[in-house]
């Protein structure tokens, strides 16, 4: 793959990642904010849609966008491969770090809908 290409797909694939974070990180705080101080009786459902829909997007945006960072990684050439940015990109554990970003997603997730029933 051309190495500008793949540095561009690399640059725009973070950018997704963090709007992902930014965007389900909102979404769950504005929902807790909903569920604390608003009077959520008889709309218990609701809210707790509004917590599922935006936790299985976000989750499943992270695995993706992660799972591209590592097709990424291992269509590294040699050239990059062997330098310092190459080798500190190849120790990062993309395949941990996806299902730790999605677990804290779904943890919150299963707090508020706790919390919403409690």
């Amino acid at each position: 793959m051309d190495q500008i290409l793949r540095q561009s797909i690399q640059t725009n694939n973070f950018y997704y990642f963090l709007i992902v974070m930014v965007l389900t990180t909102i979404s769950q705080l504005s929902t807790m904010m909903v569920i604390v101080f608003g009077n959520i009786s008889g709309k218990e459902l609701l809210v707790a849609a509004s917590v599922i829909g935006p936790t299985i997007i976000g989750a499943f945006g992270i695995i993706r966008l992660l799972t591209n960072f590592m097709v990424l990684i291992k269509d590294m050439d040699e050239k990059i491969s062997k330098t310092n940015y190459g080798k500190e990109l190849q120790n990062i554990p993309f395949h941990i770090l996806r299902f730790v970003f999605s677990g804290i997603f779904v943890i919150v997730a299963i707090i508020q809908l706790v919390t919403i029933y409690s």
